[in-house]
């Protein structure tokens, strides 16, 4: 007898948007934007910060997850969560990115090799933060140096394929091998998105939207 997968009771069982990213990304700011529509001077968080939001017009609601960006505490709450995430936020400063263009791309091309992301196909938004600053490199520039990156991080996995276990995460080459990399390749949706959580002019109605759409 051939058993089938009920799709809406896995897609139900995951209720958690993550909002991951480097420490002082800008995740905290953004968090208390989104479940609370207020701006609040942050620090960097030690903990993971949990708000239930409402989506589909208030029909339903789901838990925002701030996962702390500090390393230790990142990698163990990433583990704790990821398997009940029904979408992925990942924060960038936009103003800082191309002096931690290594570490980000590092960070979010370890987050897509999961197996359990990748496997069940959660889509990822990436949030361009801090908009508002004059410094700050667009969503579109930012995608650009994230790809021209990940082709860098390719080579060097492909070299290091002998060296390590098969059940390693670090195994997993993302894209078509045979091309330069582009997130169009990747089997979890990729969408770049400009935003702000700054007091004065914040600007994530772009994050909600998506939010709603993945719910």
């Amino acid at each position: 007898m051939t058993s089938t997968i009920d799709v809406t009771a896995i897609k139900s069982s995951r209720k958690s948007i993550l909002l991951v990213g480097l420490s002082e990304a800008g995740k905290t700011a953004l968090f208390t934007q989104l479940s609370n529509q207020s701006y609040v001077d942050t620090v960097t968080s030690m903990k993971e910060n949990e708000e239930q939001i409402s989506v589909r017009g208030g029909r339903k609601l789901i838990t925002l997850v701030d996962v702390p960006g500090f390393d230790r505490l990142r990698n163990q709450s990433w583990e704790r969560f990821k398997d009940r995430s029904l979408g992925i936020i990942f924060v960038i400063d936009s103003v800082t990115f191309l002096s931690n263009l290594h570490n980000v791309a590092d960070l979010l091309y370890q987050y897509l090799s999961d197996d359990s992301i990748t496997a069940k196909r959660i889509p990822f938004l990436i949030a361009c933060t801090k908009q508002d600053e004059t410094r700050a490199k667009t969503a579109k520039v930012i995608a650009t140096q994230l790809e021209k990156e990940f082709n860098t991080i390719r080579e060097t996995r492909i070299g290091a394929l002998d060296t390590i276990s098969e059940d390693d995460n670090t195994r997993r080459i993302l894209g078509n091998e045979n091309r330069e990399f582009q997130f169009s390749d990747l089997r979890n949706n990729i969408k770049f998105i400009d935003c702000n959580a700054s007091k004065e002019s914040p600007n994530y109605d772009s994050i909600l939207k998506w939010i709603d759409s993945i719910a």
